[in-house]
């Protein structure tokens, strides 16, 4: 057979690959929580007020892949990886990397000159997004990504400079965690202008929460499932109505209702849950 006799016609329907980020006590967690039948792998504390299955605390990188190996080779039926976060995880990376370089601080590994960076860049592309497309193809699952958000400095083009509110991690791997990823998420909370001109959040219980899809100039965020800009609530729902459209069922049920089977360990789903 040729070459071109393989040729894939048409879309291809493949579980998400979402990063979302945001300040401190928005409901990031919360909102990852809310996936199909989602498994957790924790690398900051935080987990404990949330209804989800999830590994203990995972504090060295060697215990991290054995965590995505396990999802990948044994048994079970979730259908949602869940890092909680990726910012912590860089950390753990780039821990390593300084340690293996004998110095202190990423800046001067390997000589400097963004080596450090590089080598953190394709350790977490080779080992953990390896193994992050072997779970998606073997497993059929989703991967979600949960990160702190900054302000950070870029550079266009034309050699004038900007702020933009983006995911908290390295540049470069930033650069290219977001090229991986289906979706890019920001959150936030929702905030009005008062009369003196100062931005005050709008809500009770610790304020409204909104997401953005698409990215502007100043701030990271995008999708291929034809989301629109918003903002929107913060809740699931709106991802899997364009997840579902996209790959043209969007009649279904969504998969983390009470209709969604249980993991093949026997144990019940996890519940959903509004807690920031």
């Amino acid at each position: 057979m040729g070459l071109m006799e393989k040729i894939t016609k048409g879309a291809r329907p493949r579980p998400p690959r979402i990063l979302v980020y945001g300040p401190a006590g928005v409901g990031k967690s919360s909102w990852a929580a809310q996936a199909p039948s989602p498994i957790f792998i924790p690398t900051e504390d935080g987990l404990d007020q949330i209804e989800c299955d999830r590994f203990d605390h995972v504090t060295d990188y060697a215990k991290f892949v054995e965590c995505l190996k396990a999802v990948r080779d044994e048994p079970h039926g979730y259908k949602t990886l869940v890092i909680d976060s990726l910012t912590a995880l860089q950390n753990l990376v780039t821990d390593g990397v300084c340690k293996a370089a004998g110095v202190k601080f990423l800046e001067t590994a390997y000589g400097g000159f963004n080596r450090g960076q590089s080598a953190a860049l394709t350790q977490l592309r080779k080992d953990v997004y390896g193994l992050f497309d072997e779970i998606r193809s073997k497993r059929s699952m989703a991967i979600v990504q949960i990160a702190h958000d900054h302000v950070e400095n870029i550079k266009r083009a034309d050699g004038t400079s900007d702020r933009r509110l983006a995911p908290r991690l390295i540049a470069g791997i930033c650069d290219w965690v977001a090229e991986w990823n289906d979706i890019v998420i920001s959150a936030d909370f929702r905030t009005i202008e008062d009369a003196n001109g100062n931005r005050m959040i709008v809500g009770k219980n610790g304020g409204e929460r909104e997401m953005y899809a698409v990215g502007t100039i100043h701030r990271l965020a995008k999708n291929r499932y034809g989301i629109a800009p918003g903002p929107h609530p913060f809740t699931w729902d709106v991802i899997w109505e364009a997840i579902t459209k996209m790959n043209g069922n969007a009649g279904e049920a969504h998969p983390s209702s009470a209709t969604s089977e249980p993991p093949a360990n026997g144990q019940a789903a996890p519940n959903e849950t509004e807690n920031a």
